[in-house]
């Protein structure tokens, strides 16, 4: 029995092949700049270390997290090429991160005093621009001079040594908010030129996100920041080009049982599906502690035998339970909850738009009970949990 075919009672396969061709058509549409590769959160739930292997293998510029752990793991797991922290490191951290080469994002003046303070040795930073979207940054967007001023004043602290600048758009995914996008890049291109006009020099610039790189690719600047859109979960929204994007992750479970249903028989916690009909309801090893969400119950859909099918009852801690109906279910079949099944698939936006939420919420969210398997060609060549 093959490794794809003996698995337990849920995993994920990440296609290392879709990673690569997606890498490519990013950096197709960012050219000349170069590429940073977002993979905070456990890279979007696929796997921090694999992932990143494979990134550094094809040529990204940057990684980029958001918890000092993640840096700190991706040192240790033998990753070279720099790692921006886009998060402000919290005191306790600084002094580890700088010393593991790892650049942080300075969002004010306090921020780079402390880090030079704490550091012990010189600290690599990229400047934090705030442009519109009210988190972290010296706030360019209502007081443009005193940004400028504080930012300057920030790269003459000692030990601070200024490698970029950054901001991030709020709502560049969004076509009505057009006008707020290319606002918010003003915004931090006055900053940029501010700052070069009082003498700074700011290597590396970078605004463009996943959902920036195809559509305003006058946004490119130095360098583009793919996060989602590496991943695929959005990809007819990215207009990166005509042969679009690869869906990277597959999301599976077994049945554990199939049950005779009689009409009017509920399902469930809560009872809240009633059988329309003498039933079929298949039981599956997956439920809410892995991730799955529970607000979708009822809503959801999955693949079995190349069918759609009826997620039915509340989405359980550990189990979910489908109906199949006519559909000659035994235990042990395959079940695709995120993926392709014949002619049909699931996808990671379905499933978050049944909770409520978004595709990236569904990903980060499944945790370590999810054994990742790593494919090229088809093939397993790496693993990350206990399978």
């Amino acid at each position: 029995m093959d490794e794809l075919t003996r698995r337990g009672r849920i995993w994920a396969e990440v296609d290392l092949d879709a990673l690569a061709y997606n890498f490519s058509r990013i950096r197709e549409a960012a050219h000349p700049a170069r590429v940073l590769s977002v993979l905070k959160a456990n890279a979007y739930g696929n796997g921090l270390i694999e992932v990143a292997r494979e990134v550094e293998r094809l040529g990204a510029a940057y990684l980029g997290v958001a918890a000092p752990c993640e840096a700190l793991a991706l040192r240790e797991a033998g990753i070279t090429i720099p790692i921006l922290l886009l998060g402000a490191a919290p005191d306790c951290d600084v002094r580890e991160l700088a010393h593991a080469g790892i650049t942080l994002c300075c969002p004010s003046l306090a921020h780079a005093q402390r880090f030079a303070q704490l550091a012990g040795m010189p600290v690599q930073v990229h400047i934090k621009i705030e442009t519109g979207m009210m988190r972290l940054g010296f706030d360019a967007m209502n007081d443009l001079p005193c940004a400028v001023g504080e930012i300057c004043e920030a790269a003459r602290v000692p030990g601070i040594v200024v490698t970029g600048a950054f901001t991030h758009f709020c709502a560049a995914d969004d076509p009505l908010e057009e006008e707020y996008t290319r606002a918010q890049y003003g915004f931090f291109c006055a900053a940029i030129e501010g700052c070069r006009t009082a003498g700074l020099t700011i290597p590396l610039c970078h605004c463009a996100n996943s959902a920036t790189i195809g559509t305003y690719r006058e946004m490119k600047c130095d360098m583009v920041r793919a996060g989602s859109i590496e991943l695929a979960y959005n990809a007819r929204d990215y207009a990166v080009d005509e042969g679009g994007l690869r869906p990277l992750t597959a999301l599976k479970t077994r049945v554990m049982q199939v049950k005779e249903v009689k009409a009017g028989t509920t399902v469930g916690y809560g009872r809240t599906w009633r059988a329309p009909r003498d039933s079929q309801i298949a039981t599956l090893g997956i439920g809410y502690a892995d991730g799955y969400p529970r607000a979708g119950s009822n809503k959801h859909e999955m693949l079995i035998h190349g069918k759609r099918v009826r997620q039915v009852g509340r989405v359980c801690m550990d189990i979910t339970m489908i109906d199949v109906t006519g559909l000659h279910v035994q235990a042990g079949d395959v079940v695709t909850v995120v993926g392709a099944d014949g002619d049909e698939r699931i996808t990671f936006n379905e499933v978050g738009a049944c909770a409520g939420t978004s595709a990236e919420e569904v990903s980060c969210n499944l945790n370590r009970r999810v054994p990742r398997l790593y494919l090229k060609g088809g093939a397993v060549i790496a693993r990350d949990g206990s399978i």
